[in-house]
């Protein structure tokens, strides 16, 4: 990046900056169509200069989009800086063999709501496992999934498997976990019969 300064009339700075490539992507993606390159890049510098924050804080909060879309929303520049500085990292958790195997049967469902939220499963196997052991939660999972796999095999209409953590909430895995044996299809009088 480079940058040339020299004076204007009436009391102002003109300013040429070269940008390198990616910079200059990253500048033009965020830019609204609304606004000129030249007035995009001036409100981000009054905006940057305008703020009591340091540059370390907004340079942890992707300062360029937040900056633009809190000065549109006309938040005050003081509650930018402290919205910028008091967001958390999200860290991934750390899940637990048993979830994941839990996970991984689950998602095999060939019919299952979409948008399966892995986070809201954990939180929710937590609270299962209080209840019932990981190993029939498991086992649950794969036999709600076998029957469904069956049905679609057999061009039989079946409900889709709810999200994982309300399947897990709403204690789905019970129905499965019961010491029944669906029975089979019978012959009676030379007759298939499917209970």
């Amino acid at each position: 990046m480079e940058l040339e300064v020299t004076s204007g009339s009436d009391a102002t700075m003109v300013i040429k900056l070269t940008l390198d490539a990616f910079t200059a992507e990253k500048l033009l993606i965020k830019k609204p169509r609304s606004l000129a390159t030249a007035t995009f890049c001036a409100l981000l510098i009054e905006q940057a200069l305008d703020m009591p924050c340091t540059l370390a804080e907004r340079a942890e909060a992707s300062v360029a989009s937040n900056l633009l879309s809190s000065s549109l929303k006309d938040k005050s520049n003081k509650n930018i800086c402290k919205d910028l500085s008091s967001r958390k990292s999200r860290k991934k958790p750390d899940y637990t063999d048993e979830f994941l195997a839990f996970w991984n049967e689950y998602q095999k469902a060939p019919t299952k709501a979409i948008g399966q939220s892995k986070h809201k499963a954990f939180d929710q196997w937590r609270d299962a496992v209080k209840h019932e052991a990981p190993e029939r939660l498991v086992e649950a999972a794969r036999r709600a999934v076998e029957l469904v796999t069956q049905a679609k095999l057999q061009d039989e209409w079946c409900a889709p498997l709810p999200d994982a953590f309300r399947w897990l909430r709403d204690e789905h895995y019970a129905v499965h976990l019961e010491g029944h044996v669906p029975a089979g299809p019978r012959i009676i009088n030379g007759y298939t019969v499917y209970e």
